[in-house]
């Protein structure tokens, strides 16, 4: 951390004797006394209840300092105060530093506490230090016990609450009154907690119990699984692109079961003949005409063992999405000046011609900006008969996706994914025309949590993967892009590119 220097005045003196020449008609002029404070010390520690370790502030000051503690009984500040050092010395950064340890001790109750050190010269405060430390409290619940299979059946369940405090346990997450606590909803140090669970004719179900400290905070979470007719489609709501044509959906099932739908934009190809676990395959139209999105239901039903015997549902919802007008910006001077160059060339506009990339005597031409998730598609012409268009693609953490349209008709992508374990290139396309313009295309879509990356040529995907596999070193959907576009060697020339924005689902 590098050191801070702060310059006090004192302003008390100088009121002070601004009061007492109030009135006389030839004030004395006065002199401000300073202080040069200067120290090298975080903001704050977080040290454990047992064995904290020791730190060090460093500090030296041209008055006589202190370093000052409001709680003295929890530690040991090995020097608490200090003699000046030269003026002229401490203005240069120069003059001897002093180190002060400071060790505080064992912290034997229950709470966390707090403590604060203060850094001052001539009652001038310099900074106040944050200590915090552990107290010796405990609560868990051993890892084997943290999850239960409870029969149809119904039953008994224990486990133990590990701790050297009071407690509290209470049963959450569930539908429904089927879970209690026989005994244990409230204890101190080790102890028991049973819970009963009655029978289950209907759905598989699951709660969960909270264990809490003598402060209500959460401290442990016990998991109830108690087996029943269990139909779980894999998502709750399903997402189709406009121009997708077919889908499915994965179902884990302890049961006989069929789907409905009383929708028209697609049909279910297999509703019936299920038992267990089962894919459901659907046929969709296009709604590459439409203006809005298309929405339906699936309703998921058990087929009973037996006449009489009720049947369960479950229900998810489709949506179809339609398609995005992208935005088109023309690669031109107000549109460049957006961007940073940075390879030594500039790139140069002409009017009815577009923005040329090339390779010269300081380099070659690249621009760079920073950009969001979406699709976008470059329009690129004009190319020599040597030239390598490249898009790179950084993210944070060294990650980066390099994009090559080559002069022999082809193309290579490689990846640097911020380890020495970078991936060869791969997703190479060829044949193609280098003697007419070309779109080179980025889809990039949201994926669950992650992010699905399409790399294409004139609508020809290259290579398609998710940044959830080690390639990309699990880059994160809505992770800021570093988007870089040029030439490593020859010329060619771009005119516009275009930015669709990720299709948003919450659309009512």
């Amino acid at each position: 951390m590098a050191m801070k220097k702060l310059l006090y005045i004192f302003a008390a003196a100088a009121l002070l004797a601004g009061l007492a020449a109030c009135g006389t008609n030839n004030p004395e002029p006065q002199t401000l006394p300073t202080v040069d404070l200067r120290y090298r010390v975080a903001d704050s520690y977080d040290l454990d209840a047992v064995n904290p370790k020791s730190f060090t502030i460093v500090v030296k000051s041209t008055e006589p300092w202190s370093i000052e503690s409001d709680h003295p009984d929890w530690c040991i500040i090995e020097q608490e105060e200090g003699d000046p050092v030269d003026a002229e010395l401490v203005h240069v950064g120069q003059g001897e530093n002093t180190s002060v340890k400071v060790q505080y001790y064992d912290n034997t109750e229950l709470d966390d506490r707090v403590d604060y050190i203060t850094i001052s010269s001539r009652h001038f405060v310099g900074k106040r230090v944050t200590i915090r430390q552990k107290g010796i409290a405990y609560l868990r619940v051993p890892d084997e016990e943290q999850a239960f299979d409870v029969p149809k059946a119904g039953g008994n369940i224990v486990f133990n609450v590990i701790s050297n405090q009071t407690w509290s346990a209470e049963v959450i997450e569930m539908e429904g009154e089927w879970l209690s606590i026989e005994d244990g909803a409230t204890g101190a140090l080790n102890g028991p907690v049973t819970l009963t669970a009655t029978e289950n004719s209907g759905w598989k179900r699951y709660a969960a119990v909270a264990v809490y400290d003598r402060h209500g905070e959460e401290r442990a979470i016990v998991k109830i699984t108690q087996d029943g007719v269990q139909l779980d489609p894999e998502m709750d709501e399903l997402h189709i692109n406009f121009d997708q044509t077919a889908a499915t959906i994965e179902v884990v099932a302890n049961t006989k079961w069929e789907a409905v739908t009383g929708d028209e934009w697609f049909t279910i190809d297999n509703p019936t003949g299920h038992d267990g676990n089962g894919t459901l395959n659907l046929s969709v139209t296009s709604n590459a005409a439409g203006a809005s999105i298309r929405k339906g239901e699936i309703t998921f039903k058990t087929i009973p063992a037996n006449p009489g015997d009720a049947s369960a549902e479950k229900t998810i919802v489709v949506k179809q999405a339609y398609p995005l007008t992208p935005t088109r910006v023309e690669m031109n001077n107000d549109e460049i000046s957006l961007w940073k160059s940075d390879k030594g060339e500039n790139p140069t506009f002409e009017s009815g011609v577009g923005t040329t990339f090339f390779q010269g005597p300081l380099g070659y031409a690249r621009l760079n900006r920073s950009m969001k998730d979406g699709s976008y598609a470059f329009h690129w012409k004009t190319f020599s008969a040597d030239v390598r268009v490249r898009h790179w693609f950084c993210y944070s953490d060294g990650q980066e996706i390099k994009f090559d349209l080559k002069a022999d008709g082809s193309t290579s992508i490689s990846f640097n994914n911020g380890s020495s374990n970078k991936p060869t290139e791969s997703g190479s396309l060829s044949g193609i025309d280098m003697t007419t313009d070309h779109i080179m295309s980025y889809v990039f879509s949201q994926e669950g949590e992650y992010c699905h990356v399409s790399l294409q040529v004139d609508g020809v995907e290259a290579l398609g993967f998710s940044s959830s596999a080690t390639v990309m070193n699990m880059v994160k959907w809505g992770t800021s892009i570093n988007m870089y576009i040029g030439v490593e060697t020859g010329s060619a020339i771009l005119d516009w590119y275009e930015y669709t924005p990720p299709f948003s689902w919450d659309e009512e």
